[in-house]
């Protein structure tokens, strides 16, 4: 092969990566925008990531300084935004139009979802490129403050900080128009006489609760903009703040769980091979969950000076909707209980049941929290830590994995995991599950024992358990890593010319769950 005949597979193959890039900058059919948001995800997923395993660093060095201080904040913050900015509304929204393109729905408004998505992740990266140092809170007064005592930003300053603060503003503003604008499109979308399946019903629900609740971050940035541009004319009221924060809070840890429930009642019945236990339970629990998470975000304030009555409502009400988790739980346990033979071989069937199993475990430690006497004394220390993240590294982490792996399947026909490739999925969901679940625990006990958050001077005595978390997240970052490459591998290798190119199902049909097996319909 002479040197003209490589530049030529090289202009070829360039060509090729160029028109495949910009059907994912601008996608062209409902899959291609689950896509654009899932690669989204991906990226923030990354980011946050290597701000965690950074401020770890800091936080099992012996040697530090105060020096350090601003720095691991600073990641702190950073790997807190990516997460609950960036990773949680690409995703949910990723996972919400996958749920409509599996019930036959479709995003007519394409050209906006897709704008919504590059103004609100591009607005994100400016702020975050500031080098905040607020925590994922944003709590005043220390939010916008630009002193030398202490700064909301290591490199923007004055007007630039407003400038960072109405970045955010539109971050979340964009993912609230996508979120109602989905809402919309698949009322548009939906067929006559035909109820859409329990996935897409979850998805088009939680889109309405990110639409309703997601505007109250955006005022509450919008108010810092003004308070830092206008400082004579407007100034923030600390309580009120909190208020608009929480309100959107509480909610937003339910973004991606919820239409996440969605795909474990649609996919756990599938492995299950028999339907789901109770598809009316299922129904009837989205109420309870959707209403719900708006209405409790007050257990944030439990160390705030509250009355009394107000107490006994956050306790009654955050056990009111554990109780439509506990459901979940029932329904999902039901249906695997009673089954023939759940096939946890699939790497899909595996991903949604350790899902399912993480939801539970993780979820068990949060019922204590509601109860006034002992939110008290763990409301500010690694038990949150290691309830919160149980669920993350688990349900959200990789029930999401399953839904990509899922993606693969639709975009491409011809992909049919091998039994190689099944077996090192599998292995490598269990690599990655082990020793994060070993984390989440021993971040409990650690909080139970009296270890605070946020904090990066901590005694002695907690020293083994901040070098056991980070060892154990260092052997089992490799595994999620090992599962989701084997997937995008065996996607490439099954690809042909014809099955490149992002597919969907004809417009004229929609596609069920149906003793567990998935059926394609014409609507007449």
């Amino acid at each position: 092969m002479n040197i003209w005949e490589i530049l030529d597979r090289i202009t070829i193959s360039l060509v090729e990566f160029i028109n495949k890039a910009k059907k994912v900058v601008n996608p062209k059919d409902t899959v291609g925008l689950v896509w654009l948001y899932i690669l989204g995800s991906v990226a923030w997923l990354i980011i946050l990531g290597t701000a965690a395993m950074n401020l770890r660093t800091y936080l099992t060095y012996d040697a530090n300084s105060p020096s350090v201080g601003p720095i691991y904040y600073t990641m702190l913050t950073i790997h807190g935004w990516s997460a609950m900015l960036g990773l949680v509304p690409d995703a949910a929204l990723g996972i919400i139009i996958f749920s409509m393109y599996k019930s036959g729905l479709s995003v007519v408004h394409r050209r906006l979802i897709t704008a919504m998505f590059w103004i609100s992740n591009l607005a994100l990266a400016f702020a975050l490129f500031g080098g905040p140092d607020t925590a994922w809170y944003m709590y005043p007064p220390l939010a916008i403050e630009d002193n030398a005592v202490f700064q909301a930003f290591r490199l923007y300053h004055g007007a630039m900080m407003g400038a960072a603060y109405l970045a955010l503003a539109l971050n979340s503003a964009c993912a609230s128009i996508a979120a109602l604008v989905l809402v919309i499109d698949a009322y548009l979308t939906k067929p006559k006489d035909k109820k859409i399946n329990i996935f897409a019903a979850y998805g088009v629900a939680f889109s309405l609760v990110i639409a309703i609740t997601l505007p109250a971050l955006t005022a509450a940035e919008l108010w810092y903009t003004a308070a830092i541009w206008f400082p004579s004319l407007v100034k923030v009221n600390p309580l009120l703040w909190v208020i608009l924060f929480w309100f959107y809070g509480h909610p937003v840890v339910y973004y991606v769980p919820f239409p996440l429930f969605g795909a474990l009642y649609y996919y756990i019945p599938i492995y299950a091979k028999r339907p789901l236990f109770s598809e009316k339970w299922a129904r009837w629990n989205i109420f309870l969950l959707a209403i719900g998470s708006m209405l409790i975000w007050v257990h944030h304030l439990q160390t705030f000076p509250l009355p009394v009555d107000l107490r006994a409502w956050i306790t009654v009400s955050t056990l009111l909707l554990a109780s439509g988790s506990g459901l979940t739980v029932l329904n999902l346990g039901l249906t695997v209980l009673t089954s023939k033979g759940y096939d946890y071989k699939d790497p899909l069937g595996l991903t949604f049941l350790i899902a399912l199993i993480g939801f539970i475990i993780g979820g068990v430690q949060a019922l204590p929290q509601p109860i006034n006497l002992i939110n008290g004394v763990v409301h500010n220390t690694y038990y949150i830590v290691g309830h919160f993240h149980l669920i993350i590294w688990t349900l959200i982490l990789v029930g999401f994995t399953g839904v990509f792996l899922d993606l693969l399947k639709v975009s491409n026909p011809n992909l049919n995991f091998s039994q190689k490739a099944r077996k090192l999925m599998v292995a490598g969901l269990i690599v990655w599950t082990v020793p994060f679940v070993t984390i989440g625990y021993l971040m409990s006990i650690a909080g139970y024992l009296g270890l605070l958050r946020r904090v990066i001077a901590y005694p002695p005595m907690f020293t083994p358990y901040m070098d056991a978390m980070s060892f154990l997240a260092e052997i089992g970052i490799p595994g999620l890593v090992i599962t989701i490459a084997t997937g995008i591998a065996e996607y490439i290798r099954t690809a042909t010319p014809s099955t490149t190119q992002i597919s969907t199902f004809p417009p004229s049909s929609f596609t069920l769950s149906l003793n567990g097996k998935d059926m394609v319909k014409e609507v007449k």
